[in-house]
């Protein structure tokens, strides 16, 4: 390749001189008259074109030389622009794993946790707790209404009797042994009362022989001191009506038809309320 660079180059300087010499003859006709003039300059332009074109052919295989230097050194440029990539590019990789991992922290509560206590206390919290006391007014007790002196209430009166109980069917607590009617329960408590106020037979033998009531025979039909609305109202007031010793009439009650005996109280008269 250089040595037929060199072949072109010789060509080219021997054309030259052939120029040169045209050139030179060309000058020594400026004397002659303007036809001769034209052909000098003709012979000039076409000297200067093949000048030009040896040049060109000359170029030729420089440029191909030149290609391959290029392709030779492409690869060291690419060795350089790796050099001079810029030292920053992990930045924005690194802030987009930072987000990543906060999103996730945050989905399963972390920062509920980190920041429970600040939420719990807030700024400022204590004062406004501070402040609200300072102006809480006390309550004012109520004012006590003066009680007014309960009246000595007279103590209860105690009774005291003895009595037989006649029942009859439907009557209250009369048990299925009894089918007598009210109007047979009537007369046979009539019956015993009379015998009662004759004073012929003991009243506690006539308990045994007309009441009714469970085990009254036993105890002869007495139902010690009691005081003063104990008993049913109608016993009650029956029992009101005569004095100790008396016997009463008969008395109808819910229970049956009663023989009553009034008698001493054995115990004083009970305070109120008891």
């Amino acid at each position: 390749m250089k040595k037929k660079s060199d072949k072109v180059e010789k060509e080219v300087e021997r054309d030259e001189d052939e120029d040169e010499e045209d050139a030179d003859g060309a000058d020594d006709s400026d004397e002659g008259d303007e036809e001769q003039d034209r052909p000098a300059v003709s012979a000039r332009s076409v000297a200067d074109e093949r000048r030009a074109r040896r040049a060109a052919a000359a170029r030729a295989p420089r440029k191909t030389s030149a290609h391959d230097d290029h392709a030779h050194g492409h690869d060291h440029d690419d060795d350089e622009s790796n050099e001079g990539e810029d030292p920053s590019w992990w930045a924005p990789h690194a802030v987009m794993s930072a987000l990543v991992l906060i999103g996730v922290l945050g989905f399963f509560g972390l920062f509920n946790k980190l920041l429970a206590p600040i939420a719990a206390h807030p700024a400022g919290h204590d004062e406004t707790l501070k402040v609200e006391s300072t102006t809480v007014e006390p309550a004012k007790a109520p004012t006590p209404t003066p009680q007014q002196p309960q009246q000595p209430q007279a103590p209860r009166e105690m009774f005291a009797a003895k009595h037989l109980l006649v029942m009859y069917k439907g009557g209250r607590r009369a048990p299925e042994t009894v089918t007598r009617t009210k109007d047979e329960a009537k007369a046979r408590a009539t019956e015993a009362q009379k015998k009662a106020k004759d004073g012929k037979s003991k009243f506690e033998d006539l308990v045994k022989e007309y009441s009714d009531e469970p085990r009254a025979g036993e105890r002869g039909g007495d139902l010690g001191s009691f005081p003063k609305g104990s008993m049913v109202p109608e016993f009650q007031a029956g029992l009101e009506k005569i004095k100790v010793g008396e016997i009463s009439d008969v008395v109808e009650s819910p229970f049956g038809f009663h023989v009553i005996l009034r008698t001493q109280p054995t115990q004083p008269a009970m305070p109120p309320g008891h």
